[in-house]
């Protein structure tokens, strides 16, 4: 009886040890993937860039987009990293809580040097280096383009067709609440979330998302302003930090438009001039 106790215990630590380590693995993979930033010593001097209508303060540090004359008009912001990238594997049919790809993340490039400002016309282009744990190298432009009143346009492209994972990451001011993610959940506040949007043409039961399509990868915010995703990759928001907004796509590219009203009729309106857009959720008042 003494040996069985034994081998019982011994089975029982064993099984604690292991789902210790899963847990531990798990939190590793759910855990926001954040750019550490590497400027050369010119770009530590705070500068602006203008482009077409719209204005880009550069902190030396950070940055803040907003139309030319209306600094408090803040379209898009980032604080330190911005821009991460890697490889994963998505597990199919393995689902995280129902909603979420089990992905499994094979290289991680989270060292982001920035490089370059390039303007042309109404666009203007970020570009660097990111540097992966195993050292290997990979170009990325980040590019922002005058929308007209609408807003911005914004198109990130990593240099490396390996990496097919990309992490994009921007700042939200303090007390904003998030809405958005499909008509069901729009009069939500998403705040403090993990929340995943489906590949096109691809079935819940296969990778799980909050909605149906990627074309529904917006969100609305109590600020005013609007983020639409164009990629047809899966997708997850990441909501959980007040500090800041993180998006995980599943390819090496996104293009997205970023918009901001003066009230939520002209946001509305907004919204609904964007291509891919199927429908306006609706805000708390």
């Amino acid at each position: 009886m003494a040996v069985w106790r034994g081998l019982w215990f011994v089975a029982i630590v064993l099984l604690g040890v292991a789902i210790a380590a899963l847990r531990g693995i798990d939190a590793w993979r759910k855990e926001p993937v954040i750019a550490t930033l590497h400027v050369p010593p010119a770009f530590k001097v705070a500068r602006d860039f203008d482009f077409g209508r719209y204005r880009m303060s550069w902190s030396g540090r950070g940055l803040i987009v907003y139309p030319q004359g209306r600094p408090e008009k803040v379209l898009w912001a980032a604080e330190g990293g911005f821009l991460a990238a890697g490889m994963g594997q998505a597990v199919p049919g393995l689902l995280d809580s129902g909603r979420e790809v089990h992905d499994l993340r094979d290289r991680l490039c989270r060292e982001q040097s920035l490089e370059a400002f390039e303007r042309l016309g109404s666009r203007l282009s970020l570009k660097g280096q990111l540097r992966c744990a195993d050292g290997a190298l990979s170009s990325y432009v980040l590019t922002l383009e005058d929308d007209g009143e609408r807003g911005l346009i914004l198109v990130v492209v990593l240099g490396d067709p390996a990496l097919n994972r990309l992490y994009l990451s921007w700042s939200r001011e303090a007390g904003e609440r998030i809405f958005g993610f499909g008509e069901v959940s729009g009069v939500y506040d998403m705040s403090g979330r993990r929340l995943a949007v489906l590949a096109a043409g691809s079935r819940p039961e296969e990778e799980g998302g909050w909605s149906s399509s990627a074309t529904q990868a917006f969100f609305v915010t109590s600020r005013l302003r609007a983020f639409q995703s164009q990629s047809s990759a899966y997708q997850l928001f990441d909501l959980r930090d007040p500090q800041r907004v993180g998006l995980e796509v599943h390819e090496g590219r996104l293009k997205a438009y970023i918009y901001k009203g003066d009230s939520l009729e002209e946001l509305r309106a907004l919204q609904s001039s964007v291509p891919g857009v199927v429908s306006t959720p609706a805000l708390p008042k």
